[in-house]
């Protein structure tokens, strides 16, 4: 504040300012505007309309820090929680608060130390993130304005990108010296190399299709999904619309006229390489409600289905048959995917819903986890082979006999592209074949280009590690023009925060999976849902979903050879070998 005027001239100075300083914001005229107006509207709350009237000349939010910490999954695994301060009206304020999921790469099947290594893996990553979080990216987006989700995700993506260039330049160096190492070693072995008896032939090696290496991951890159995530929620938060609504708008440019509720699909039972039982070919038994089904009738139905199964469970072997898994399904012994699929159908009809009608199946069968390496072949239960061109035929028959499976994910390792095209060839037009691990997160994916060669009809995305929400937008879109369903998913390591229904919602997915309706970090996404619902209705903009229609998908037809043209007037020097290819230039 400035000094006390001591003199007549120095108040009349003083005020001169004044009147300037007011005069070039407009306030003289704006107050006059305002005065006038609210004696006619003559608002209950005076203050309150003025604060509104002149809320809207203040300056854009921007963000001044973020802060990040470390917090627990539903697993009591370490992940990210992240918070956005921004300056509006002159006075730092927290807007948004988010907690990001995380994914187990490795299954409770695979080896304890690949477990183990995880684990200690994520702490490393989660605790690298809260620095990158609290420093590197607090500075990168000071001032910046949160609405703009793009350039957001381009500047955070920027701070971890950069340490990744590093480390690659890094490694390349590593592998050079290999290199040159190794070859000195060969070049010296070959001088040593003396004849010496050929040993014994060997039988021949058992092939083995091999998997696609696992991305390597900079540490800390888990900060670019919860802050991407935070900046989403401020964003809507400061524009004072609905987080959906903010997320079309990115996608989109602008907001939908109508929205889609997502169908929820809900893990009931659990079985697959880990579980007791021989079943390995299904990993979820998952129900979906009839497309037109409202959200708050089809909720009330999923939590009965699983009622009722878990009673029955529970008057055949006791109260233990309903303890439920991580995702809040319950896992008993199965040898057979036919016990399943009969447990549930019985359900439904019990409940005088009728199966394939009222509520369908969609099986996540995870093929990647029980395809046997040093055989070469999937086992779909314990001791039972089958051949790769066998699980085309096994698929087909398990629909032609569960007409109510509308979806398969992952039947079918991406490894085995001919026979992936085969199965869709067969089943396509019967139920959605969806990509899961076939296909690589949106942040890669969104400069993938896609091939005929390797179809599907529903994708399932997921929001963790390096996915920020500028991906997930520009993934759903593209996937859509290639005729995919979108699928949204938790995680195993899911957070209560029930930003994927959100969304869901903004991207206009088909499908959210939530995993089983048993823990509340995963009923919180059916609370919020049922929110929107209300809230869409209300505002009459809720659009109902049409019957499904599954898309054909067929193998690319083979390649045709080129012949020569009868009228060619180029003179070709003829060839030896009839059937070999001539191509015209």
């Amino acid at each position: 504040m400035a000094p006390p005027a001591t003199s007549a001239k120095e108040l009349y100075d003083l005020k001169q300012k004044a009147a300037l300083y007011y005069q070039n914001n407009g306030v003289p005229k704006k107050m006059e505007q305002i005065i006038n107006d609210m004696f006619y509207d003559n608002p209950s709350d005076v203050y309150g309309h003025l604060s509104n009237y002149f809320e809207k000349f203040a300056l854009t939010p921007v963000m001044t820090k973020l802060r990040g910490r470390e917090v627990l999954d539903s697993k009591a695994q370490p992940t990210l929680q992240a918070e956005v301060y921004c300056l509006i009206k002159n006075r730092e304020q927290c807007i948004g608060t988010a907690t990001v999921s995380s994914q187990n790469y490795y299954q409770d099947s695979h080896k304890p130390e690949e477990r183990d290594e995880e684990d200690r893996q994520r702490v490393q990553f989660v605790k690298q993130a809260v620095t990158y979080i609290n420093e590197n990216m607090t500075g990168v987006l000071k001032g910046l304005d949160p609405t703009d989700q793009k350039e957001v995700d381009a500047r955070i993506f920027g701070v971890i990108n950069k340490y990744i260039l590093e480390e690659e330049a890094l490694l390349a160096k590593e592998r050079e010296a290999q290199e040159m190492e190794e070859a000195q070693v060969e070049e010296t072995e070959s001088q040593k190399k003396s004849k010496s008896p050929k040993g014994k032939g060997k039988g021949a090696a058992v092939v083995v299709l091999p998997e696609e290496p696992r991305e390597t991951l900079q540490s800390g890159c888990n900060a670019l999904s919860v802050v991407s995530q935070v900046a989403c929620i401020t964003g809507a938060e400061l524009r004072k619309i609905p987080l959906y609504e903010h997320i079309s708008t990115i996608m989109n440019g602008k907001a939908a006229s109508e929205y889609h509720i997502p169908l929820p699909v809900v893990t009931i039972l659990a079985s697959g390489k880990a579980a007791p039982g021989k079943l390995n070919c299904v990993k979820e038994f998952m129900v979906v409600p009839r497309h037109d089904m409202p959200l708050h009738e089809s909720v009330k139905h999923i939590s009965n289905i699983y009622k009722n199964i878990g009673k029955t469970l529970m008057q055949k072997s006791g109260v233990t048959a309903r303890y439920v898994n991580e995702i809040g399904a319950m896992t008993l012994t199965m040898d057979k995917p036919e016990q399943g699929l009969d447990m549930i159908q019985d359900a439904i009809n019990h409940l005088e819903l009728k199966a394939g009608e009222d509520f369908h199946l969609i099986l996540n069968c995870a093929a990647q986890e029980w395809f046997d390496y040093e055989k070469g072949k999937y086992e779909v239960a314990a001791g039972v082979m089958k051949g790769l061109d066998d699980m085309v035929d096994f698929w087909s028959d398990l629909l032609q006999r569960y007409p109510s499976i509308i979806g398969l994910i992952d039947p079918i390792r991406k490894q085995e592209k001919e026979q992936w095209m085969n199965l869709c060839d067969a089943v396509s037009e019967k139920c959605y074949i969806i990509g899961d691990y076939v296909w690589h997160r949106p942040g890669l994916l969104k400069d993938e280009e896609l091939e005929d060669s390797f179809k599907t009809s529903g994708v399932v995305f997921r929001y963790e590690n390096m996915n920020q929400v500028s991906d997930v937008t520009l993934c759903s879109q593209k996937m859509k023009d290639a005729a995919n369903q979108v699928m949204v998913s938790t995680c195993q390591g899911e957070s209560p925060d029930t930003f994927l229904a959100d969304l869901a919602v903004g991207v206009d997915a088909m499908f959210i999976k939530i995993g089983g309706s048993a823990r509340g970090e995963r009923v919180a996404k059916l609370n919020r849902l049922l929110q929107i619902e209300d809230t869409l209705k209300e505002q009459c903009n809720l659009a109902k979903w049409t019957e499904h229609v599954f898309p054909k998908i067929s193998p690319p037809p083979p390649p045709e050879e080129e012949q020569e043209g009868e009228g060619s007037t180029d003179q070709i020097e003829p060839i030896e070998k009839k059937d070999s290819p001539i191509k015209k230039k």
